[in-house]
């Protein structure tokens, strides 16, 4: 008996305890006094908001608006409703559906109680008061939740509430917060907001056409009475019913104007199982199957279905939102049939899947695009529109971002400069792995669309005939993707150095800075690895096919792109392995009153500076990416040097000497003389161009200081001042321009004076 009413009196006390920390938290966390009346009550008793009440006891906030909590109301008055009636031709709120009842309730309350001047104001942590006239979202209490509407695999999904990542460019890693249910936010605008932003009322009616812009509009309604305060929170009452936005996604499903834009965001929609969801969805439903996050590429700029702008500052969409410039059908199939004829006309059949992704990337902005400021913000690509505001055909403000929707398409720049041309071509994918390899930058160089550029590429026939393959499966430790099988051997050799000389073949194709619209003249252009391709009458010239005698044709010429010429040649852009000796010795030859008189100097030096059996210059390494300009005087040149005493020989005469130079003085005039006829890390060629600067030589001064050449050169001539201030010219004809190991060798009329 003890015992009973030991339990009992135990009993009493706690429900006497927790009835007293009851009425303190009740206490504490109610409302302060002399606010007035809740949110729902205010709206009752002033009388002009029966037909939003009558959705809100729907909707089943009816108790949450009539007690505690902290929201704002943006409340549409029964003239809204009324309105809302005729456009949508219905009786009256028995017409509305429940599913449309809660989306206009929930999307009309916003967390926390804002005044007017207060929701301008963007919140983000670590800046006290938030700064100002920078805000025009909040975010609602509307959220999609799980949807029964996935495709046949997946029959439950909920939409993502983060962007994905690609780490190596190809595949996606899925990023999704638990515990976030990836609410709608609102947009309003105030005039505070559009001067801080140096927008006016025009960029609001361009989204709003029908609205007036009053200073305070919540999309299109105006606000008729701001700053109405309730014991809860703040209402502004509205003169238009706004149901829930939608976001990309939703717009373009069910916007039958961008099904073709919506059939390519459906091929890169990536799903992912999730445990929790599923269990919560089992709780809540009494369903088994799973549910699905669904997502986006992680190689775009955002997932369109995401409501959250940034997941690392959480308050971010308050200030900022994506927008998108999509093309409408007939745009977009325009703009397929003239990138992808070489691909059947289609995205998927033949192209790589990242054209689908460079294509739909350079629709989207990472930041708000306003019509006043449409052609300044760029895309993740970094370009800028180049649709005409006149080709903006749908403007709408959504609820994760300002969607305009286009009669002509955006025109990437992978697509419309020459990097587009081997892009394009199934026969060009080689090439393309050689521009994305980031090292060289080729892309970056090419893919800009004010700057020109020509290319001569190899197609994959030509690479293939000649024994080279790309082949990813074959990257390992020491082995590369690139492939060679020489015509003697039965397999490919994937060696790490046969990437390298494929490399430097692409780079010799790639003619930076320099548009060349014909090849039925003559000339020659530094490509983009330093070395030098030239051109005659068509034919083709590189170091490489210059030391094989045969001269390469074009067998195809694209002058389609914004940003140069494309050429697409016959053979291989090879490069000599052979030293500049060997090419000094072969003009020798063939030009001997040009080149046999220095050839003789070179070939009887001592060894410490000309290796006859490799024919390499001491200094002049042909293994390494430097470049040198070889500077070789004439032989009336070097009679004139023998009789300054500049080079042994007869000087009387200026007749070369009658046997290798043996003496230590002779040699070291000798040595002085040649090195000083090489610029070291500069090749120079008599071109199109104009230069003029100080270039090193290969000469160093007794207490080892550098010694300098000045180069002027202007179209189809070339001035060279030495040390003296002597000039010297280079002989603009067949002599000169010569190519050889990363090197140029030019004949000069003069000797430069060391």
């Amino acid at each position: 008996m003890i015992k009973i009413l030991q339990r009992s009196f135990l009993l009493l006390t706690l429900v006497l305890v927790f009835a007293g920390c009851k009425k303190k938290f009740d206490d504490y966390y109610a409302a302060p006094s002399g606010l007035g009346d809740p949110i729902y009550q205010t709206l009752k008793a002033k009388g002009n908001f029966t037909h939003y009440l009558n959705l809100v006891d729907r909707a089943g906030y009816k108790d949450i608006l009539s007690t505690t909590g902290w929201f704002t109301v943006f409340a549409p008055n029964d003239a809204a409703f009324a309105k809302y009636f005729t456009e949508k031709g219905i009786s009256g709120d028995a017409a509305i559906t429940d599913t449309i009842a809660r989306g206009i309730v929930k999307f009309s309350l916003v967390y926390n109680g804002y005044r007017k001047d207060q929701l301008s104001i963007y919140q983000i942590a670590g800046i006290d008061g938030g700064v100002p006239n920078m805000g025009y979202k909040r975010k609602t209490t509307y959220y999609d939740g799980v949807q029964q509407k996935g495709d046949s695999k997946h029959s439950k999904i909920i939409n993502t509430n983060r962007n994905n990542t690609s780490t190596d460019g190809k595949t996606t890693t899925l990023q999704y917060k638990d515990g976030d249910n990836n609410n709608k936010y609102t947009p309003y605008f105030t005039d505070v907001f559009l001067a801080a932003n140096g927008l006016s009322a025009a960029d609001y009616n361009a989204f709003y056409p029908n609205s007036t812009f009053s200073g305070f509009n919540v999309g299109p309604a105006s606000v008729v009475t701001k700053d109405i305060v309730a014991s809860n929170g703040i209402i502004h009452e509205i003169d238009r019913v706004i149901p829930a936005l939608a976001n990309f996604e939703q717009y373009i499903t069910v916007n039958s104007n961008y099904s073709e834009f919506k059939k390519l965001m459906d091929s890169l929609a990536i799903y992912g199982a999730n445990v929790a969801l599923s269990h919560a969805n089992f709780v809540a439903t009494g369903s088994t199957d799973s549910v699905y996050v669904k997502s986006y590429d992680g190689r775009l700029g955002f997932s369109i279905n995401n409501e959250s702008y940034s997941g690392a500052i959480l308050t971010a969409a308050q200030s900022a939102g994506y927008s998108m410039i999509v093309p409408t059908n007939a745009a977009l199939n325009t703009y397929r049939a003239k990138i992808l004829s070489k691909f059947g006309n289609s995205f998927f059949k033949g192209a790589p899947n990242s054209v689908v992704i460079d294509f739909v990337n350079s629709l989207m902005w990472p930041s708000n695009l306003w019509p006043s400021q449409y052609t300044l913000g760029t895309n993740v690509q970094l370009e800028t529109t180049t649709v005409p505001a006149i080709n903006v055909v749908d403007r709408q403000i959504l609820s994760n971002g300002t969607f305009y929707g286009t009669s002509k398409s955006q025109e990437a720049n992978v697509f419309r400069t020459v990097y587009g041309v081997p892009y394009l071509d199934p026969k060009g994918s080689m090439t393309l792995q050689d521009f994305l390899f980031i090292a060289n930058g080729i892309k970056f160089q090419i893919t800009q669309p004010s700057v020109k550029n020509t290319l001569f590429i190899m197609n994959d026939d030509v690479l293939a005939a000649n024994g080279w393959k790309y082949n990813e499966v074959s990257i390992g430790t020491g082995t590369t993707a690139w492939g060679f099988k020489a015509a003697t051997s039965s397999s490919y050799s994937y060696s790490t150095p046969y990437r390298d000389i494929i490399f430097r073949m692409f780079g010799n194709g790639v003619v930076p800075n320099l548009d060349i619209p014909s090849l039925a003249g003559s000339g020659i252009a530094e490509t983009i690895n330093h070395e030098f391709i030239k051109y005659k009458a068509g034919k083709i010239q590189t170091s490489g096919t210059v030391d094989a005698g045969v001269d390469l044709n074009v067998i195809k010429t694209d002058a389609t792109s914004i940003n140069g010429t494309v050429y697409y040649v016959d053979g291989m852009l090879s490069f000599t392995n052979n030293n500049v000796g060997y090419h000094l010795q072969k003009l020798a030859t063939q030009y001997p009153a040009s080149y046999s008189s220095f050839y003789y100097f070179l070939s009887t030096a001592p060894n410490t500076l000309y290796n006859p059996t490799t024919q390499a210059i001491a200094g002049v390494s042909a293994s390494v990416d430097v470049n040198y300009t070889i500077l070789v005087p004439t032989n009336a040149a070097i009679s004139a040097a023998i009789k300054a005493g500049y080079l042994p020989g007869t000087k009387a005469t200026g007749a070369l000497p009658t046997a290798a130079p043996s003496s230590a003085a002779d040699q070291d005039l000798v040595r002085k003389f040649i090195l000083y006829h090489i610029i070291n890390g500069n090749s120079l060629p008599v071109d199109q161009r104009t230069r003029t600067d100080n270039y090193i030589t290969l000469l160093q001064s007794e207490t080892g200081a550098s010694t300098f050449l000045n180069v002027y050169n202007q179209p189809n001539s070339m001035t060279i001042i030495d040390k003296q201030n002597i000039l010297t010219n280079v002989i603009n004809d067949a002599t000169s321009n010569q190519l050889s190991n990363r090197a140029i060798i030019h004949s000069i009329d003069n000797f430069l004076h060391y």
